[in-house]
C-alpha cells in the first residue's frame, strides 16, 4: 500500500509541474495584451449624474476653463481633493462662451484614477472615469442634448497581467 501511495504522489508532483510548465507557456504575448469594451454595467448608473445646475450667479472656481476647437463651449473639471477622506466626486461642468454653466456631469465615488474629458467637436465630449485599479467607463456625452450617447465598460486586466 506504501508504494501504490508512493506512485500516486510521484504522479501528483509530475502532473502538476507539467501544468504548472503548460501554464507559463500559456502566458499571453506582451505585444497582445490589450484593453477589453464591454456593454456599460448599469450597477454604475446611479455614479454617473447629469444635472441642470440652479445658478448662483457664479461659474466653478475650481478647474480651468476647457475650450471647445471653436470657442463656442468650455468645460472645467473640479477634481476632488483627496488628501481628505472620500470618497471622492468629480464635476465636470460645460457651459457656453460667456455663460455660466448649464450642465453639471458628476461622477460619485471614483477616487481610484480619476476623470478625463476632452472635447470631440463643439457639442460632444468624450471621457474616461475609472472605478477601479483595471476598470472604466468611457463616455461620449452629446451637450446639446444632455445625454449619453455612447456608454462601455473598459477592463484594462491583460494590461497589469504577466505577459511573455
Amino acid at each position: 500500500m506504501r508504494a501504490s501511495s508512493l506512485v500516486i504522489l510521484v504522479a501528483s508532483v509530475a502532473a502538476m509541474g507539467s501544468s504548472h510548465h503548460a501554464m507559463v507557456q500559456e502566458l499571453p504575448k506582451c505585444e497582445s495584451a490589450r484593453v477589453h469594451y464591454g456593454p456599460f454595467d448599469d450597477g454604475f448608473s446611479d455614479r454617473i449624474q447629469v444635472s441642470t445646475p440652479t445658478h448662483s450667479g457664479t461659474q466653478p472656481s475650481t478647474g480651468e476653463k476647457v475650450f471647445s476647437n471653436q470657442h463656442t463651449r468650455w468645460l472645467i473639471v473640479a477634481s476632488p481633493d483627496m488628501t481628505k477622506p472620500g470618497p471622492w466626486n468629480t464635476s465636470v461642468y460645460v457651459g457656453e462662451v460667456e455663460s455660466i454653466h448649464d450642465v453639471e456631469l458628476r461622477f460619485v465615488d471614483e477616487g481610484s484614477g480619476g476623470v478625463s474629458v476632452s472635447w470631440l467637436n463643439e457639442k460632444l465630449i468624450f471621457g474616461e472615469v475609472w472605478w477601479g485599479r483595471i476598470g472604466a467607463t468611457d463616455f461620449i456625452f452629446d451637450v446639446e442634448q444632455r445625454k449619453f450617447i455612447y456608454r462601455e465598460m473598459a477592463h484594462f486586466g491583460e494590461l497589469v497581467q504577466p505577459c511573455r
